[in-house]
C-alpha cells in the first residue's frame, strides 16, 4: 500500500479565541487541499498537532473532513482537473511541432488560409511582407516624427525604471511634452526603460496624427478600412521593456523601425496561473524559468521571436507576452480584423463577477 504525504504544513498564523486555537483560512485551505488528495485525516492531525494541542488539531480537521460543503469543492476540483486535462493534451501536441520554441515565419497567406490556420487554429505567425507595400516601412523614423510634428505636444510614459509596476500604473507615468524633445531624449537614451510612448498613451487618437493612417495599408481582405481607434503607436529607445501581459483582443504587431524581441506563452500554459494574477499581468520571471518551484513553470513552453522592419506578428487573443526593444523602436499595431475582435470575457486573472 502507498502511502500519500501530504503537502506542507503552513506557518503558523492560527487565532486565539475563546474557545482555543481557531484555525487560520490558509490552514483550512490546506486541509481541504490535502483530503481531496486523498491524505488520511490522522495524517494531518499529526502534522497540524505541531502547531496546536492534538485534541484540538482532530477535531478541526474531522470537522472539515464531515463538512457538507466538502463534496462540492470535491466537484469543483473534479471539474477544473478536466479543464486541465483539456489545454495538457494541446500542451502535449505542440511540444511535438518540428521546432515547438520558434513562431512560424511566412508571407502573408489568403484570407481564407489566414483565418482557418492561424485565427481559428489561436497561433501566433509573422508576415514577413504584410507591411512590405507601406509608406510607413522606411518613412517612420525618429527623424521623420520630430520633423512632421514638430509643434506637437504628445503623452508619453517617463519615470518608469523606478516602479517595478510601471505599465499597470501607467497613469502615473504620464507626462506631456513636445516631440522632437522625446524623440531627442529618445535618440540620447541608450538602453533605457524609462521613456516610452505606449498604447495607453493613444497618440493615435489625436487629431494630427490622422494623417499617419495614409502611410498604412493592411491586406483589405484581412482587415476593415483602417480607423485611428483600431491601431496603436510605440515609439521608445532600446531597453524599453512591456512586461509579460495577455490582451483580449487579436493584434497584429507592426514592427517598422529597429528591432524587438517578442516571448509568446499559450494560454494552454496554465501554469502562469498558480502565481496571483495581477489583472492582466503574470508576475512569473521568464527569465528564470529553471528556478521556479513548480514543476509546471520549469517545462512551461516559451516562444520567442525577434522582429524587424517589414516584420508583422499575428499575436492571439489570450496569448502572454512580453515584448523589449533591441535597438530605438517605431511600432504599430492593427486590431480592425474582418471577424469580431473583442474578447473582453477573456479575464482568467480578474475576480469571478457574476453577470445578468
Amino acid at each position: 500500500m502507498v502511502t500519500r504525504r501530504a503537502r506542507g504544513v503552513p506557518a503558523r498564523r492560527s487565532n486565539t479565541s475563546a474557545h482555543g486555537v481557531e484555525l487560520s483560512l490558509e490552514h483550512r485551505a490546506w486541509v481541504v487541499e490535502n483530503l481531496l488528495a486523498g491524505i488520511e485525516p490522522a495524517v494531518l492531525e499529526q502534522q497540524l498537532a505541531s502547531q496546536m494541542p492534538k485534541a484540538r488539531a482532530r477535531r478541526e480537521i474531522r470537522a472539515i473532513a464531515a463538512s457538507p460543503l466538502l463534496p462540492v469543492c470535491a466537484r469543483l476540483a473534479d471539474h477544473a482537473r478536466r479543464l486541465e486535462l483539456v489545454a495538457a493534451i494541446g500542451r502535449a501536441h505542440h511540444r511535438h511541432a518540428p521546432d515547438p520554441t520558434s513562431v512560424e515565419r511566412r508571407t502573408t497567406p489568403s484570407a481564407e488560409e489566414f483565418f482557418r490556420t492561424y485565427w481559428a487554429g489561436h497561433r501566433p505567425v509573422v508576415l514577413v511582407d504584410a507591411t512590405a507595400t507601406w509608406p510607413a516601412l522606411g518613412k517612420w523614423t525618429p527623424a521623420f516624427f520630430a520633423r512632421t510634428f514638430a509643434r506637437e505636444t504628445i503623452e508619453v510614459t517617463t519615470g518608469r525604471e523606478a516602479d517595478p509596476f510601471y505599465d499597470r500604473n501607467f497613469q502615473a507615468h504620464r507626462r506631456r511634452m513636445r516631440m522632437p524633445a522625446f524623440i531627442e531624449q529618445v535618440l540620447s537614451a541608450g538602453k533605457s526603460n524609462d521613456l516610452y510612448m505606449v498604447s495607453n498613451n493613444n497618440t493615435m487618437k489625436r487629431p494630427a496624427f490622422k494623417k499617419l493612417l495614409a502611410d498604412v495599408r493592411p491586406p483589405p481582405a484581412l482587415f476593415e478600412p483602417v480607423r485611428a481607434s483600431a491601431t496603436s503607436l510605440w515609439i521608445g529607445p532600446a531597453g524599453t521593456i512591456t512586461p509579460l501581459h495577455h490582451d483580449t483582443t487579436n493584434i497584429l504587431f507592426c514592427q517598422l523601425h529597429g528591432r524587438k524581441q517578442i516571448e509568446l506563452v499559450s494560454p494552454q500554459e496554465t501554469a502562469l496561473l498558480l502565481d496571483p494574477v495581477d489583472g492582466f499581468y503574470s508576475p512569473i520571471d521568464l527569465d528564470r524559468g529553471d528556478a521556479a518551484s513548480h514543476p509546471a513553470l520549469q517545462s512551461m513552453l516559451i516562444q520567442r521571436v525577434v522582429v524587424g522592419p517589414g516584420d508583422a506578428l499575428f499575436i492571439p487573443a489570450g496569448w502572454w507576452h512580453r515584448v523589449t526593444s533591441l535597438d530605438v523602436s517605431i511600432s504599430f499595431s492593427l486590431l480592425g480584423f474582418r471577424r469580431p475582435n473583442d474578447f473582453d470575457w477573456y479575464r482568467p486573472g480578474h475576480p469571478h463577477e457574476a453577470t445578468d
